[in-house]
């Protein structure tokens, strides 16, 4: 187990590495860079030679690009990832500022996402081959389809536009600062509704099928068959013996999940100007803002890597193979 263990975790090390210098060397392929944005933004058609060499200097920009990753790598292992070149602020207190709020969102529809999607799924697959069944699967492949920029768009619609029952966009309302608590938790509650079921449906409907699916397969076992033979109940049988060996596959999509919701919010927090760390990800890009950029992939890189080490774990105990030190890869 410990073996095991060792070598995910070494596999997490050498993907971080390979993420940071992928988006590192893409993000200075793309064309522009930080000083043409500030020319542009500050409306100036010129600058002072002087004052682009200390820009340059101070971003090391005049480095060549394995010299400034180096720079970059060496600051980002004490979580100092520079200064951001739209405000000046430091990135690491830009990214901790916004970072509570798409966790919240995420959290959410994670949480609804699993808690409604599995227990679908694996009533389906106690249904296999009725009109149920095969409603609920067409229904969840629809489901998944939809492009969420849409759903958004739909949603916003009906729910803010005609019946006016949900906020259209925000964290909050104008007057949120003079309510008390409880109207303050139901005011931010009314505002997550939308962006939570934009970034939650088509992960529920995923959840939902993987789920029926791995049930079904475990279902047509010899040792399902073998413990109906000797008399186990169905309760028995499905929540004892198959769940429990179905859980595999299910851990995977649980340790998927995490980067899928996390890119996600990129475009649903932009819909919803949502203020939180897609945003700001989606504004830096846009303006080559690169130690905001390099910070953020930093933290999503790290997030994922964490979801995959913790399903990792998560395997040792739902099979038993690992804990008796069998190699599986």
């Amino acid at each position: 187990m410990g073996a095991y263990l060792l070598r995910r975790l070494l596999y997490a090390v050498l993907t971080f590495f390979g993420i940071t210098v992928a988006t590192f060397t893409l993000i200075h392929i793309v064309p522009g860079d930080p000083i043409t944005f500030y020319i542009g933004h500050a409306g100036v058609t010129t600058i002072p030679k002087a004052t682009l060499d200390a820009i340059k200097r101070e971003y090391h920009l005049d480095e060549p690009l394995p010299a400034q990753y180096l720079y970059w790598l060496r600051g980002a292992v004490t979580l100092d990832f520079g200064r951001s070149t739209q405000d000046r602020r430091p990135v690491t207190e830009r990214i901790l500022e916004k970072l509570p709020n798409t966790l919240q969102l995420n959290i959410v529809a994670f949480v609804l996402a699993a808690l409604f999607g599995i227990p679908i799924g694996l009533w389906s697959a106690t249904r296999s081959g009725r009109a149920t069944e095969r409603a609920s699967a067409v229904f969840f492949f629809l489901l998944y389809s939809l492009p969420s920029f849409w759903v958004a768009l739909i949603l916003m619609q009906i729910f803010s536009v005609k019946l006016d029952i949900l906020p259209l966009f925000g964290m909050n309302s104008d007057d949120f600062r003079e309510l008390d608590t409880f109207h303050f938790l139901l005011d931010r509650t009314k505002h997550l509704v939308l962006p939570v079921i934009t970034l939650a449906y088509a992960q529920l409907a995923i959840f939902a099928r993987f789920s029926k699916s791995a049930l079904t397969e475990v279902i047509r076992q010899d040792f399902i068959t073998t413990a109906r033979a000797k008399g186990a109940g169905e309760g028995v049988v499905l929540w004892h013996h198959a769940l429990r060996n179905a859980l595999i596959p299910l851990i995977t999509l649980l340790g998927l999940t995490i980067p899928y919701l996390i890119s996600g919010s990129v475009i649903v927090e932009q819909i919803f100007q949502w203020d939180g760390a897609g945003m700001l990800y989606y504004d830096a890009i846009l303006s080559r803002d690169y130690p905001t950029v390099m910070g953020m992939t930093l933290i999503t890189a790290l997030i994922t890597l964490i979801a995959g080490l913790f399903a990792d774990i998560l395997y040792v105990f739902a099979d038993p193979r690992l804990r008796l030190g069998e190699s599986i890869r």
